[in-house]
């Protein structure tokens, strides 16, 4: 099983690939430093480019990227502004800060556009988690693009609340957010309960029931210090929410096949809210929507049965999808 051999196939495996991508930066369009990496294939026929959630850097998905690489894909991978390896926006590295979502939206396009296209892949596949599925959303109903497929995995078309409902929960945060403006109080705070980044045991974690994977993600930020980050700012809330919203309003115009992998036991972004975005979806899109029994926030950081489900939800949505092409 994958996960038993993880700390071993780090070492032998994971890190020496890790080693071989092309580890780079770019200015974006207000020079704030991003930092990417790529790993090209021998055939330049499909490439998969990653959109990764909050807090979360590059290597973390190397064991996911491995399995595409070994399917025959170049990879992408760009580390958000604020987070991974990217600079961070705030005096404090651990704050959770953005001054405005679309800045996301215009360094992926800028990404995808002075990175990505030069190689001259046939096919590009999109691939998003959380946060980065909100991103690569926005991107998608804005930007003209290569992408002829995107897959979403928990992604952030809404957050959850508990037992209240995401939508009245955004509207009482933006609604006070709106008031902390005109008040002028200082939106660059961590939100209550927020804290800078700490390390926290795996019983109990909203993110995976895989405590191997847990612990293997726990060691990857000792091992990389720098790309620690904690929680989130009025500002990112604030954003986020707006975001969010264009998402859900978008959704009838939405044009680009999406497979959803949704997380059944999700206490992170609201499944009702992703729900909601798929069933506006036209009727002649192609689209799936896949929900994972027992799987938490972080699909692909989850047990192995977890992940094989989701792997194959992806591999039959690829397969019909070059059917619905070929028809």
């Amino acid at each position: 099983m994958a996960e038993a051999t993880l700390a071993e196939r780090w070492q032998q495996q994971l890190l020496p690939l890790w080693q071989q991508f092309v580890h780079a930066e770019l200015r974006s369009s207000d020079q704030t430093r991003l930092s990417y990496s790529y790993y090209l294939a021998d055939d330049r026929s499909q490439a998969v480019v990653f959109s990764t959630g909050r807090v979360e850097m590059a290597v973390k998905y190397i064991e996911l990227m491995q399995e595409f690489i070994t399917a025959g894909y170049s990879v992408y991978i760009l580390d958000h502004r604020g987070q991974g390896q990217s600079a961070r926006l705030h005096p404090d590295p651990h704050l959770g800060y953005v001054g405005d979502f679309q800045d996301y939206v215009s360094d992926f396009n800028q990404f995808v556009t002075e990175i990505v296209l030069p190689a001259g892949h046939l096919q590009h596949l999109l691939l998003a988690h959380s946060m980065g599925a909100a991103i690569a959303c926005r991107y998608l109903q804005q930007h003209p693009h290569p992408f002829d497929a995107a897959i979403f995995g928990s992604p952030m078309f809404g957050l959850s609340a508990g037992k209240i409902p995401s939508t009245l929960a955004s509207r009482l945060v933006a609604g006070y957010s709106w008031l902390r403006t005109k008040l002028k109080w200082n939106s660059q705070q961590y939100f209550p309960g927020q804290t800078m980044y700490l390390e926290k045991p795996f019983a109990g974690n909203p993110l995976t029931h895989s405590n191997t994977r847990y612990q293997w993600m726990c060691q990857l930020y000792q091992l990389y210090p720098d790309n620690q980050l904690g929680g989130v700012s009025w500002a990112w809330l604030t954003e986020a929410i707006r975001a969010m919203t264009s998402i859900q309003l978008q959704a009838v115009k939405f044009d680009v096949p999406v497979l959803l992998l949704q997380a059944a036991e999700d206490q992170i972004v609201s499944n009702r809210a992703q729900n909601n975005w798929f069933n506006q979806l036209p009727a002649p899109l192609y689209k799936q929507q896949t929900l994972l029994a027992g799987a938490r926030h972080e699909i692909w950081m989850e047990q192995d049965s977890i992940r094989q489900q989701a792997m194959a939800a992806v591999n039959q949505f690829l397969a019909g999808l070059t059917d619905s092409i070929t028809q």
